[in-house]
């Protein structure tokens, strides 16, 4: 059996599929994530209680909205008490505002 692993977390996976689509469901951000929907629920739950991502209902579903100041100085970059480089951080802050606006890639 071939063992699998990436460097970004279920949680940097929800974090991009809802810059990519705010409007995306549960059901749609789990798939792109690979990760259930169950697991889908309790990361949003994780990022919405640290005020990461606010959710605000729309018709019948959900909007999410990124607080990228709120992730910037609050967000959990890591598990351990390993300092994560600022450089590293403002790329990955960078990348989600692209990936959010395709137009601001040069």
């Amino acid at each position: 059996m071939v063992k699998s692993w990436g460097f970004l977390t279920n949680h940097a996976h929800v974090l991009i599929q809802i810059a990519r689509d705010p409007r995306s469901t549960v059901r749609e951000i789990a798939i792109e994530a690979g990760i259930t929907e169950r697991a889908t629920h309790t990361v949003l739950s994780d990022l919405r209680e640290d005020g990461i991502v606010v959710a605000t209902r729309e018709g019948r579903g959900n909007v999410y909205h990124i607080d990228i100041p709120k992730l910037m100085n609050g967000g959990r970059w890591s598990t351990s008490e390993m300092e994560i480089p600022q450089p590293l951080i403002d790329a990955t802050l960078r990348g989600l505002a692209r990936v959010a606006n395709p137009s601001l890639v040069s």
